[in-house]
């Protein structure tokens, strides 16, 4: 318990003073508040600073003893417990959260304690219902990664709210990261009235269906794993954008090749083998059309010579080419996108 000055007030009172304590800053949130008969006595930080608000209120200055509200761990290093003080260093200063599940990356040594980090996890975030351990690298044709259960209820399905859009999503089954949030705003933003929108690999929708929900453009949503393609088909009902969005089950090379000249932006999130697919994006794409060809690169410089390079290769000079680092990925290695104009 701890002794602290605090407002007495009637309990029909009660909540306009505690609106009002908050409002000017005076209430003590680290003490819980506690009925005394018919008063509520609410703690105080500077009881000097009440001025004319006591009178006003019909409240008293006074004193008393008030439980301390546990204070949430403010990191995972905090909240970890039974992991050894030598390893403390290697615990993650971050985790990525879809919808009510938290995803961690578990470095090598800290292997044997994955179970503590989980429960560290729902520690931290009362939201969380479920904790995820990547068990390797985003790798194979559909782009998908596997887990390993960590802490809360035992399931990969969940649903995110990103940009006043709603996503399905089931994290074993279909690619999915809340780290590009901010890069499919900056692409959203770019998007005008009247262009057409080639998005090669849609997954469950992120990219295309914030374009037609934002935007008001039709987009074609190119996905060849047939259960993101399942979540695709179901967020542009949830979202209302069926009348805009085309979702396409099928291989981005054939669809692009199928298309020539109808799309004025393409938009290339694979990392890993957008440059592969460079050819049929410009086959599909107009004249003046703008390309968003995303990469791991050891830097953006390295992200602009592949490009670069990969166009000379397509006997194709672009008349404007910008490169940005999207985040960081190792310290070697980051994702770059090269927003090439045609």
């Amino acid at each position: 318990m701890v002794r602290s000055p605090c407002v007495s007030v009637g309990r029909e009172r009660a909540e306009r003073v505690r609106r009002e304590l908050l409002r000017a800053g005076l209430l003590r949130t680290d003490l819980r508040p506690r009925r005394e008969g018919e008063r509520v006595l609410f703690p105080v930080t500077d009881p000097g600073a009440l001025g004319g608000l006591l009178g006003d209120l019909g409240a008293e200055l006074t004193w008393s003893e008030f439980e301390e509200v546990p204070r949430r761990p403010r990191s995972l290093r905090e909240a970890v417990e039974g992991i050894p003080e030598e390893l403390l260093n290697e615990v993650p200063s971050s985790f990525d959260v879809v919808g009510d599940i938290a995803v961690i990356h578990i470095p090598p040594a800290l292997e044997p304690y994955a179970a503590e980090l989980g429960r560290a996890v729902l520690k931290m975030s009362p939201s969380i219902r479920v904790v995820l351990g990547e068990a390797g690298p985003v790798s194979g044709e559909f782009r998908t990664r596997e887990y390993v259960h960590l802490a809360g209820e035992r399931r990969t399905h969940t649903v995110h709210r990103e940009n006043g859009c709603v996503f399905e999503v089931d994290l074993a089954r279909a690619y999915f990261s809340p780290r590009l949030s901010g890069e499919r705003s900056r692409v959203v933003s770019m998007v005008r009235e009247g262009e057409r929108v080639l998005d090669m690999f849609s997954g469950v929708g992120p990219f295309a269906i914030q374009i037609a929900r934002h935007r008001g453009v039709p987009v074609t949503a190119v996905e060849l794993n047939p259960d993101a393609y399942r979540f695709l088909v179901r967020n542009v009902a949830l979202n209302r954008v069926e009348r805009l969005v085309e979702a396409v089950n099928e291989d981005a090379r054939r669809v692009a090749a199928s298309r020539p000249s109808a799309y004025d932006r393409v938009i290339m999130n694979h990392p890993s083998a957008s440059l592969e697919f460079l050819r049929e994006a410009m086959i599909a794409a107009r004249e003046g059309a703008t390309l968003h060809v995303y990469g791991f690169a050891s830097s953006v410089a390295d992200w602009e010579w592949k490009v670069r390079s990969r166009l000379e290769e397509l006997g194709r000079v672009p008349s404007g080419l910008t490169v940005r680092k999207v985040r960081e990925v190792s310290a070697s290695r980051i994702i770059a996108v090269a927003d090439v104009t045609l």
